[in-house]
């Protein structure tokens, strides 16, 4: 029997970080420092050895920084370092044994710029916020056509006495 080492979990100073949406995976890191994300209840934290959790995230920016790269202490004790950010269409977040933090999303999209991802990532939500409205409308109208074509039907029934047997269409 061959012996394995476990490390403590408290130990572990990074995390795995993967990002899957139905298409594709969009990213699978390890080292990973911090996570820095959001749902309903607002932004939070994950740090390695964080407590398994589960969450429904909002859209979103998530943003993480990674162990290997270069980090300098602030005043207050804070390290700082170069972050990295995915705009994320909502999703769902799980973090497991304090090293693997897991994001099911719609949509992601990864970027080292904000400025760039929040103008991607805006102009791309208009256009699909568009297409819904537009979809909304189409529906709506076919809706209407729907009520206005069963209110003629059900006053021709009554003109007609319709009273006996009803007959479904194409029935002789």
């Amino acid at each position: 029997m061959t012996e394995r080492s476990v490390e403590p979990m408290s130990s572990r100073r990074s995390l795995r970080l993967t990002i899957v949406t139905p298409l594709q995976l969009v990213l699978d890191i390890g080292e990973v420092r911090h996570v820095r994300a959001e749902d309903a209840t607002g932004s939070f934290g994950i740090l390695p050895g964080h407590v398994d959790f589960l969450t429904v995230l909002s859209v979103s920016v998530l943003i993480y920084r990674l162990e290997s790269e270069n980090t300098d202490l602030v005043a207050d004790g804070v390290a700082t370092g170069r972050e990295h950010f995915v705009g994320l269409r909502g999703g769902v977040m799980l973090v497991t044994e304090g090293q693997h933090v897991q994001v099911f999303t719609r949509e992601a999209t990864p970027s080292d710029n904000l400025r760039i991802l929040s103008t991607e990532v805006k102009s791309r939500l208009s256009l699909a916020a568009a297409q819904e409205a537009e979809a909304h409308k189409s529906f709506s109208r076919m809706e209407g056509s729907l009520l206005s074509h069963m209110t003629d039907y059900l006053r021709h029934e009554q003109r007609s006495g319709g009273g006996g047997s009803r007959r479904l269409p194409g029935e002789p």
